[in-house]
């Protein structure tokens, strides 16, 4: 590990909380468009799988309680 001195340290670190946010909004930018795509049309297609995928998996969890319940109360143990 090197040890970097205060002037090295400093050299990066920005003071004013407007850049700061303006870097953190790039970068958010940057990622947000290497999950979704930078063309609008790629945006709303790909945020749209997401949200149908989520929608079904969400309903399969729905179903598969209710048929669980259902069976537990509708089956008796014999024995207990």
């Amino acid at each position: 590990m090197v040890k970097k001195n205060k002037s090295d340290r400093n050299h990066g670190f920005k003071a004013d909380m407007q850049t700061i946010k303006e870097q953190d909004v790039k970068k958010l930018q940057k990622t947000f468009s290497q999950f979704f795509g930078s063309d609008p049309g790629k945006i709303r297609r790909h945020s749209s799988k997401i949200r149908n995928r989520i929608y079904f998996f969400g309903f399969a969890a729905t179903v598969f309680f209710v048929v669980i319940v259902y069976l537990t109360k509708n089956i008796s143990f014999i024995g207990l």
